[in-house]
């Protein structure tokens, strides 16, 4: 199970928790997606194994 994410949305400075299977990421209160991650694990896209970035195809 992953732990919650801290964020601050950059546009209305709210801070706020989303649990850490969510992938929607959107400021409850102004709808902002432009978000800066406080605390816990990044939401960057994963590497395929076994492939470069540059190659991978999902």
């Amino acid at each position: 199970m992953e732990k919650d994410r801290l964020f601050r949305c950059a546009s209305c400075g709210r801070e706020f928790r989303l649990p850490g299977n969510e992938r929607t990421f959107r400021c409850p209160d102004c709808r902002g997606k432009t978000l800066i991650l406080l605390e816990g694990e990044s939401v960057a896209k994963r590497k395929c194994a076994g492939c470069s970035a540059s190659s991978c195809s999902t």
